[in-house]
């Protein structure tokens, strides 16, 4: 029983010590400089077995004063570089980033600043604490949002992005970030507009291709692009035209051009577009002396005879290598 007695009196012994020299037996340090009037007075902060709550914090220090006056009232000097974020906190959270031991400075905190502790509005407006930090390269400048949508309250990197953070205009300037990227063959250096038209922000490929967002000289060069799939018969060698001219961009056939919608060619006709077509940059202009043994003024004579007078367009009374001009006329007369 001895040793028992022993215990429970030295117990009640240091208990006594405790509530009477508080300061000498429970200190974990010195108090902050503003706190050294109450080093001597634990329970000014403290509540037995319950350690210390905000709510005994906010006893002295007004959350809407902070930065602005004293405990004792009087007025602080201003600090246009010092964020008067304190009432926009919530009023139990003064102890998840301040301790009054240990450090030499109530402003030095031992934790971390906990960005949940701000209320809603605050916590969603970073550049109200964090002014001086804001980025001001080309991205930053044309990204819309919260900071908070891209990066995190516990470093600035790594950080995600979603190109819909962009405004509409920094959207579609790709190349305000991704200029090494830029392809240089020659289909991209013909095309005059925003990458985001034909490729995703996901990922590169695959990407649809409207042909109408080449410029105006590129959407003529077909073969920039199309070289491998030159056709090489006869009538597309003896062609200088654009593609464009008689093709889709959709598809190749059907085409647009039916040379018996005007002429069929028949039997000798088979033989050169040159023979007809003396200049190869425009076929709707045509000859027929070339090949038959009659000359201009012969054929003027005949057909005036048979009181023909508008006789220079061959093709609207001749529509084939057998037509005498007897009435077999096309529908483009």
């Amino acid at each position: 029983m001895k040793p028992l007695f022993v215990f429970i009196a030295s117990l009640i012994i240091l208990a006594a010590l405790a509530v009477v020299y508080p300061n000498m037996l429970l200190n974990p340090g010195p108090l902050t400089k503003g706190h050294h009037a109450l080093e001597k007075d634990c329970l000014a902060c403290h509540t037995p077995f319950r350690g210390v709550k905000s709510v005994q914090c906010i006893s002295c220090h007004k959350q809407q004063e902070i930065g602005i006056n004293t405990v004792a009232g009087a007025v602080l000097p201003k600090n246009g570089s010092k964020v008067l974020f304190h009432k926009g906190l919530a009023d139990n959270s003064c102890i998840e980033c301040h301790t009054d031991h240990k450090k030499a400075f109530s402003t030095k905190t031992i934790k971390p600043f906990r960005h949940a502790s701000l209320e809603p509005s605050l916590r969603n407006r970073c550049i109200n604490c964090h002014k001086e930090q804001k980025p001001a390269d080309a991205l930053h400048k044309v990204a819309e949002g919260n900071c908070a949508e891209c990066h995190s309250t516990t470093k600035w990197k790594p950080a995600t992005f979603d190109h819909k953070k962009l405004t509409a205009s920094g959207g579609k300037e790709c190349f305000t970030c991704h200029k090494s990227d830029r392809p240089t063959d020659k289909l991209h250096q013909s095309v005059s507009t925003s990458c985001a038209e034909c490729h995703s922000t996901t990922k590169w490929k695959p990407a649809t291709f409207d042909h109408k967002k080449l410029t105006a000289s590129g959407g003529k060069e077909c073969f920039t692009c199309h070289k491998a799939t030159l056709p090489n018969d006869t009538m597309h060698r003896q062609s200088s035209k654009n593609c464009g001219t008689c093709h889709s961009t959709s598809r190749w056939k059907p085409a647009t051009f039916d040379h018996n919608r005007y002429f069929r060619l028949d039997r000798d006709h088979r033989a050169s577009c040159k023979s007809c077509h003396t200049d190869p940059g425009n076929y709707k202009k045509y000859t027929c002396y070339n090949c038959h043994e009659h000359s201009e003024s012969g054929i003027a004579s005949k057909h005036r005879r048979e009181g023909i007078y508008n006789y220079q367009n061959c093709m609207k009374c001749h529509r084939n290598g057998d037509s005498e001009g007897h009435g077999e006329r096309g529908s483009d007369d």
